[in-house]
């Protein structure tokens, strides 16, 4: 089986999110719940990830799906992997905040991020990059001016809110900001023209990554660990986490951004 496009999935993914908006404004607090690893989770979460299996199995049958909620076997012979996060941001999600969507990527038998879906209904955002061609945001193409402009106090970074757990960013000279969902944070310069580059706080898993990842690639930015290694997904199709702090952006944004990025001393176990 060959995929040349994911087109088909986003009229059910786009139907997904609204689904989940509808619901969002009718929770309240206390209808969130906690996992083993006391992550939030709310009944939304698993609505979301079956429906969106079944359009997936139903038009790609035969491939790979790693999935937040429900453990699915992965097969190395399979041409395919989708990974999704049904509601990536559901702290946010949770809180009736904005920060969240709906997180779909596709990934080849090497495991390479070859296209990727993020809807976030309440920021009305539409980030999609299909197979062999580059990311388009709400049907245009993204704006990617600006990538030589020098660090100032006008620059904005979007980074996890954690990061100052992590990262001593008392040299950068610009301003941090913050969504809640790694998808957004991660693709933050291809949403946001005037955001250089983003950085997300290493405790992801495949489904957490892999379209943005997708996204990021398909416009020649970077995505990389902030140790300078690559990204590779042979360990997390088995559950594990990323290794260390993801950064992306336009390369030579990178390039200038990381003389601030020192590693905190009051850096925590992640």
């Amino acid at each position: 089986m060959h995929i040349d496009s994911i087109f088909p999935l986003l009229e059910p993914l786009t139907e997904a999110g609204a689904m989940a908006l509808r619901e969002q404004r009718d929770m309240g607090f206390s209808d969130r719940g906690f996992k083993a690893d006391d992550s939030i989770i709310t009944k939304v979460d698993p609505m979301v990830e079956t429906r969106l299996v079944e359009e997936i199995t139903s038009r790609y049958p035969g491939v790979n799906i790693l999935a937040e909620e429900k453990t699915r076997d992965f097969d190395p012979t399979r041409p395919y992997t989708f990974a999704l996060d049904p509601i990536d941001g559901t702290d946010a999600f949770s809180q009736s905040m904005a920060g969240w969507c709906i997180s779909l990527g596709l990934l080849d038998r090497e495991l390479v991020p070859v296209a990727g879906i993020i809807f976030a209904p309440r920021l009305d955002l539409l980030i999609f990059a299909d197979v062999g061609r580059p990311a388009t945001l709400n049907g245009r193409p993204v704006e990617t001016s600006g990538r030589d402009e020098p660090l100032s106090g006008k620059s904005n970074l979007m980074v996890t809110s954690s990061i100052h757990r992590q990262l001593n960013m008392s040299g950068f000279p610009g301003k941090l900001r913050s969504i809640g969902s790694a998808a957004l944070h991660l693709t933050g310069p291809v949403i946001y023209p005037g955001v250089l580059a983003a950085i997300d706080g290493g405790r992801g898993y495949i489904w957490d990554i892999a379209a943005a990842h997708a996204i990021v690639r398909s416009l020649g930015y970077a995505f990389e660990y902030l140790s300078k290694k690559e990204v590779v997904y042979t360990e997390m199709v088995g559950g594990s986490r990323v290794e260390d702090l993801i950064l992306a952006g336009a390369p030579e944004r990178i390039a200038a951004l990381r003389p601030y990025l020192n590693r905190s001393d009051v850096l925590r176990q992640i």
